[in-house]
């Protein structure tokens, strides 16, 4: 196993650590907007995973057949941060007296790009064996929209609500939306292979901005219950 096929393994692993965090985050919050803001999570520590293996599996049915989940679970896993955004967003203060239209915007958004995702991934989905130093892959071919709209869509949505937040904390917390700007640029280019390599990082960044910015949002939320009057 060579230096890159290594390097996913490595974020998988920091993948698999956040969503453990973020596990553990969603038992105390119990929110569906917590629950949402894991599920990428566990997509892109699927995705480091199986690329990582991939010169291990070798080309053949079993790489191409792991390969698969790896597109769906983007198309339904992806828009989740979606929801999990506007919550992270409503809970600073967003949407004030428009919390439920907010909430019900998000879903069906996440529904709308689900559609697209499934579309664009699922159903178009032609896979082609890539070799790049050392890593061995399927990518997709029969892709139809290259960026793919809901990782755009997520990315906006996940900028807007980090900056509302920076804003609102007059930028004692700038984290989600420093974590979000990170990753559009690896949407415009091929981000596959070693380049996929550097990309993923920016994800790791981003994911863990999240699940740091629902930590912190709990934490808010217990010294404002403690400060309260009895």
């Amino acid at each position: 196993m060579g230096l890159y096929s290594l390097g996913y393994i490595a974020y998988g692993a920091l993948q698999a650590a956040l969503a453990v965090w973020a596990f553990t985050l969603w038992r105390r919050d119990r929110t569906a907007g917590a629950f949402m803001l894991l599920l990428p999570i566990a997509a892109v520590w699927y995705d480091n995973l199986i690329i990582g293996l991939g010169s291990t599996i070798g080309a053949g049915p079993t790489l191409e057949a792991l390969t698969f989940p790896r597109f769906l679970g983007h198309s339904l896993f992806t828009p989740s941060w979606i929801v999990a955004a506007t919550m992270l967003a409503a809970r600073f203060g967003a949407f004030r007296g428009r919390e439920r239209i907010a909430k019900i915007g998000s879903w069906v958004l996440w529904a709308a790009m689900v559609g697209v995702g499934l579309v664009n991934e699922v159903f178009s989905f032609e896979g082609e064996l890539v070799r790049e130093a050392d890593v061995l892959y399927y990518t997709n071919v029969g892709r139809l929209f290259t960026p793919p709209p809901p990782s755009l869509v997520m990315t906006l949505v996940v900028l807007l609500a980090g900056v509302y937040i920076a804003v609102r904390t007059r930028g004692r917390w700038p984290w989600m939306a420093l974590g979000a700007v990170l990753v559009p640029a690896g949407q415009f280019v091929n981000a596959e292979g070693p380049l996929f390599f550097v990309v993923n990082f920016g994800e790791v960044l981003m994911s863990a901005s999240l699940v740091a910015t629902l930590w912190y949002v709990l934490r808010r939320e217990r010294a404002e219950a403690q400060d309260r009057p009895a």
